[in-house]
């Protein structure tokens, strides 16, 4: 558990808004994550905690604050600094809505059903592709509607004693309310997992990439699409080899279909450091009886986080199993890390089915249409708040902002030719 350091003597310098706050909020769950919409979020807090905050590089500061919506009462929070690039004054910041609940007539248990919010500040690439890359994993759950359900995301408007610092993308907190909120909670026997961690519920971990999640999931050499077993090669910490029934052992206890959505979406968005590429920057729910008995009465869920690096690669041409290697002695050979190997070279036609479908290009989430009626509707819905952002990533006029989004439209379109040529191939 990590310890934070919370500043108290700030207190005082809140009492401008010495109100007892209402736990109403202008916004419910899920209607504060819109993708189409554009929220105002407000902080005030000491100006001394909030220097603190945006020089931390510790991330563990916590420091209180007043937290509200425009057309809400304020409420007592509190912000700390997330560990991502600060772009001038513009840090990602996790909010913690319950820090002083009981303590302070102002503190609340819940705003709009959360109690963490986490601000993304687009460090890595920019606020529009993170929010992009958000949408489309939410999009391609809700169309299969096979049990994936990723986080939520929004764009929301964020300033912090009067100063406008920009565009953020709010994205959903995995915590027990994510679960709560999905109906998939339950007291004793729902677990969430890092990627770094090795679940104590399923035996997955006793063979790769499974028992590797806590050391190395870069698997070597794969075996192509359809290469056999996979499982027993790549990542550290496997302690013997997969069963022989490889797809009946993963399908009694994950939901296959869920994960390979998942897998589907960042492989369009060419994120490197995703599950299947990398495994990395996921999280994934366990479940088990009250009595902990590891035989599931649910099957293993994964889900994204830290959808920053996507949409970084020019050429919209990666393979949809690995990475085929271009120069050397070695070009055009496909190498895969151990969950490419594993998961989709073992379930791969199913993987091309949730691809084909994600793509249809009469109703396909990922389509062509969708994804370029989407980026429209967006680009006149940023373009103003981007260009009054100081530090965006982008550039601070229109043209350099719209020429950003075109990129983004010409990706699709590359994007959604390629892995069409390569499903028809195989």
């Amino acid at each position: 558990m990590n310890t934070r350091f919370k500043r108290m003597g700030s207190w005082l310098a809140l009492g401008l808004f010495a109100l007892a706050a209402s736990s109403a909020s202008a916004y419910d769950y899920p209607g504060v994550y819109k993708p189409l919409q554009v929220i105002t979020l407000n902080l005030q807090m000491d100006n001394g905690d909030w220097s603190t905050v945006r020089g931390d590089t510790s991330f563990d500061i916590e420091v209180p604050a007043l937290f509200w919506a425009d057309g809400e009462e304020p409420i007592l929070v509190s912000v700390r600094r997330k560990s991502a690039d600060a772009l001038g004054n513009k840090v990602s910041l996790k909010i913690d809505i319950n820090e002083y609940e009981g303590q302070d007539p102002r503190a609340v248990s819940k705003w709009s059903g959360l109690k963490k919010l986490s601000l993304e500040n687009g460090d890595d690439v920019d606020v529009v592709a993170e929010g992009l890359a958000w949408y489309m994993q939410r999009a391609a759950a809700e169309a299969l509607n096979n049990g994936y359900s990723p986080g939520l995301a929004a764009w929301v408007k964020l300033y912090v004693n009067g100063d406008y610092l920009g565009v953020y993308v709010n994205v959903e907190q995995p915590d027990k309310t994510f679960l709560k909120n999905r109906g998939i909670y339950s007291k004793g026997s729902t677990w969430l997992y890092k990627a770094s961690d090795v679940s104590n519920t399923y035996e997955l971990k006793v063979y790769a990439p499974f028992g590797a999640e806590a050391t190395d999931t870069k698997g070597g050499k794969g075996g192509g699409k359809g290469g056999g077993k996979g499982g027993g090669k790549g990542g550290g910490g496997s302690a013997c080899e997969a069963p022989d029934d490889l797809a009946g052992e993963l399908d009694t206890l994950i939901n296959i279909d869920a994960m390979l959505t998942q897998g589907a979406v960042e492989t369009f968005t060419m994120g490197p450091d995703a599950l299947f590429s990398k495994g990395k920057n996921f999280l994934y729910i366990d479940f088990a009886d009250a009595s902990g008995n590891v035989d599931p009465p649910n099957k293993r869920l994964y889900i994204p986080w830290d959808l920053d690096s996507v949409f970084v690669s020019k050429n919209p041409d990666g393979d949809i199993y690995g990475t085929v290697k271009t120069k050397g002695k070695n070009a055009g050979e496909l190498t895969q890390t151990a969950y490419q190997e594993t998961i989709l070279n073992t379930f791969s036609d199913r993987y091309e089915t949730i691809m084909d479908r994600l793509l249809d290009e009469v109703d396909g989430p990922l389509s062509v249409v969708n994804l370029t009626q989407f980026l429209n509707k967006a680009e006149g819905l940023l373009t103003e708040a981007l260009q009054a952002d100081p530090n965006n990533n982008i550039l601070d006029d229109s043209d350099s902002i719209h020429e950003r989004f075109e990129s983004l439209r010409q990706f699709v379109a590359g994007r959604v030719a390629n892995i069409q040529g390569q499903l028809v191939a195989d």
